[in-house]
């Protein structure tokens, strides 16, 4: 349902790795308009570009590391699931959950569980909203970190949240 796990090793020359994953990245979300629930605009900011390519991209395939971002093989070999979770959010694979973040933002997580991945959207408007990243859970703790967040939010510990869905 997600897509496949791209294999490094077979896709392309290591030094046209990144333009492969952003001509995946630019295909889903600037040349084809990606929409969740068929009606919030999932907008890649192309407004905001870091060495020609949307940041929002570098966002979804590295990871920092020691202040700087590095490639995260995990994460961008998942590229092609991230538009696939977003059109599918509402399958029983993804447990859909809003987390009020420290900065006062509610985000919304789209996390398949069972694949240890997450997409995380910013509303910005009434119909639109952004990437923030997507990632690839790589330990017990940040997966037991995320199913707090989730429980947390379905049993509406947090008063914060009511009312803060987007569809």
């Amino acid at each position: 349902m997600f897509g496949d796990i791209i294999d490094f090793g077979t896709c392309c020359d290591r030094k046209d790795l990144m333009e492969f994953l952003y001509q995946i990245f630019h295909n889903d979300f600037v040349l084809n308009r990606c929409y969740m629930a068929g009606r919030i605009y999932i907008d890649p900011k192309s407004h905001e570009k870091k060495d020609g390519k949307e940041e929002i991209f570098w966002h979804i395939v590295t990871r920092k590391n020691r202040g700087k971002r590095e490639l995260d093989p995990p994460r961008a070999m998942r590229i092609k699931w991230v538009k696939n979770i977003i059109l599918n959010h509402n399958h029983s694979e993804i447990k859909l959950f809003y987390y009020l973040e420290d900065n006062g933002k509610i985000r919304l997580y789209l996390w398949a569980y069972n694949y240890d991945f997450v997409v995380i959207l910013q509303k910005l408007g009434n119909s639109s909203s952004y990437l923030v990243t997507s990632f690839y859970i790589d330990n017990q703790k940040k997966r037991d970190r995320f199913q707090k967040k989730f429980e947390d939010y379905t049993s509406k510990i947090d008063t914060r949240l009511d009312n803060c869905e987007w569809f």
